[in-house]
């Protein structure tokens, strides 16, 4: 098995396969509570990889097939507590008012009617 590559399972990926949305709300949370199981568990920073994430290449914590069960735990310690928070209130939009001018002063045009200041 000498040069095989092993590909490595981040948070993501792991929600994923759980059924959840990449970009989850607590992702992060929960890679946080991932990583501090993983250093609390072998005494070392988890290993990393590079991930295209919004336009981007980052460096995300990555986990070996044998080490998944850190993410196990991890949703055990908190991806379930996340689940049963209540949703979050939607509120509405606030929109800006719409000008309908240039609001170039420069190009002000005179108009029929009477004139009572300068622009």
């Amino acid at each position: 098995m000498k040069g095989q590559f092993i590909r490595r399972i981040t948070v993501a990926e792991y929600l994923v396969q759980r059924g959840l949305p990449a970009d989850w709300r607590y992702g992060s949370w929960l890679g946080r509570v991932a990583a501090q199981i993983y250093r609390d568990t072998y005494r070392c920073e988890p290993g990393r990889a590079f991930r295209f994430i919004n336009g981007r290449f980052r460096r995300v914590m990555a986990y070996r097939p044998a080490e998944r069960h850190v993410l196990t735990e991890a949703w055990d310690h908190y991806g379930c507590y996340a689940e049963r928070r209540p949703a979050p209130v939607a509120r509405p939009r606030r929109t800006a008012p719409v000008w309908n001018g240039s609001g170039d002063s420069m190009r002000w045009t005179p108009t029929a009617s009477p004139v009572r200041s300068h622009p």
